[in-house]
């Protein structure tokens, strides 16, 4: 054990050294297209991670990745059922305990459910207080499971599809980004979101295309001019640099944009994100909705402090589920793949794993279950 523990420092030792040589490389030549600053890609899905999870690894690599390196992560997570955590599960009144036990079935991924709603966790920012923000008697009832994750931010509702994505962003790498949140969120859609959705809604496009039959058409500037020789796709010109300055929208899919300090497609909300500032950098993560159910967002009450082109409007009204746009033709797995495609063209990508990030817990803390009992800012809400 002492060998394998002599060994791993070792190693830590080198890649901190090779990590500082690459940030001093980077900062002298940030302005070269061909040095992108480097970012750790972390592909969480088919981990069966949980949402507390998923939230304590975060943390653990904003505050204490001793490599201190730029990360991506993505993921599908249980809403509930922990993997790797050991901690109590709503309900936590006796009374309630017992009502629920006379309730058994089964829900549609496969949990024992005892009558509690194990399809959802509501999950408050670190100052969101449950009293103003949770219909805290149905939550109670129902079971609910509540977090307080360790950073800002406003209340949300994540199940099995919700759509992870984490950027973690080191001041030292990416000096042009002010470490605030407004800044953060543009940047976002300037350096990852606005090419993934661009990306995604070609996808689109493109599949709504029939493929022609028969022979070749020669089309310029949308206009026939004959058949050619061969059969199969049409053969088009590419277009005069004047006409590739121009964007064409050609979906029934709203546009993607930030509005106020939301993702929207149009005016409706597609995720809810939040974040969070330490001495060498920030954190910015989103749940992407994918799709919900709409018993679920009866959980939250109507925020005091809402986004002015909200305005009254219920979660149900304001929310738009991306499956309405994008389902039909695309996938959940699609989405990550289009936000990999939108990431790399700001960072060049190396791949980490998940054991990867679990041993800096165990190398730092013992293990991710010490990591979670002594130092981590995410916490189990009892109502």
């Amino acid at each position: 054990l002492c060998a394998a523990k002599m060994g791993f420092t070792s190693r830590l030792g080198r890649r901190l050294v090779q990590h500082s040589a690459a940030a001093r490389h980077y900062s002298s030549t940030q302005h070269a297209a061909q040095d992108l600053p480097k970012l750790s890609w972390l592909d969480l899905r088919g981990t069966g991670l949980s949402a507390a999870e998923r939230l304590a690894i975060e943390e653990l690599l904003l505050r204490h990745d001793p490599l201190g390196r730029c990360w991506g992560i993505v993921g599908l997570h249980e809403p509930t059922q922990n993997k790797l955590l050991d901690f109590a599960l709503p309900p936590y009144d006796w009374n309630t305990q017992r009502k629920l036990a006379t309730s058994q079935f089964v829900d549609e991924y496969g949990h024992h459910t005892g009558g509690v709603n194990q399809s959802c966790t509501i999950i408050l920012g670190i100052g969101g207080k449950p009293e103003k923000l949770i219909n805290i008697d149905a939550a109670r009832d129902d079971g609910v499971l509540v977090l307080r994750r360790f950073s800002g931010g406003g209340t949300v509702v994540v199940d099995h599809s919700s759509l992870w994505t984490t950027f973690i962003g080191r001041n030292s790498m990416l000096p042009h980004v002010k470490p605030f949140p407004r800044e953060i969120m543009q940047w976002s859609v300037d350096a990852v979101f606005g090419s993934a959705f661009q990306s995604w809604g070609r996808e689109l496009e493109d599949s709504s295309l029939d493929k022609p039959k028969g022979k070749q058409t020669l089309v310029f500037k949308g206009k026939s001019f004959g058949l050619s020789g061969g059969v199969g796709e049409s053969l088009v010109l590419p277009p005069s640099p004047d006409e590739t300055q121009q964007t064409i929208h050609t979906t029934d899919t709203p546009l993607f944009k930030l509005r106020e300090n939301d993702y929207v497609l149009g005016e409706r909300k597609i995720g809810g994100n939040a974040q969070a500032i330490v001495k060498d950098g920030w954190i910015h993560h989103t749940s992407f909705l994918y799709d919900f159910v709409d018993t679920n967002m009866e959980y939250l009450t109507l925020p005091d402090k809402r986004p002015d082109y909200r305005g009254d409007r219920s979660h149900n009204d304001f929310l738009v589920r991306l499956k309405e746009h994008y389902g039909a033709k695309s996938s959940k797995n699609a989405f990550f793949e289009h936000v990999k495609k939108g990431t790399s063209e700001s960072f060049e990508l190396e791949e980490e794993s998940l054991n990867d990030v679990l041993t800096i817990a165990t190398e730092q803390f013992g293990g991710l279950q010490e990591w979670w009992d002594t130092k981590c800012r995410t916490k189990v809400v009892k109502l």
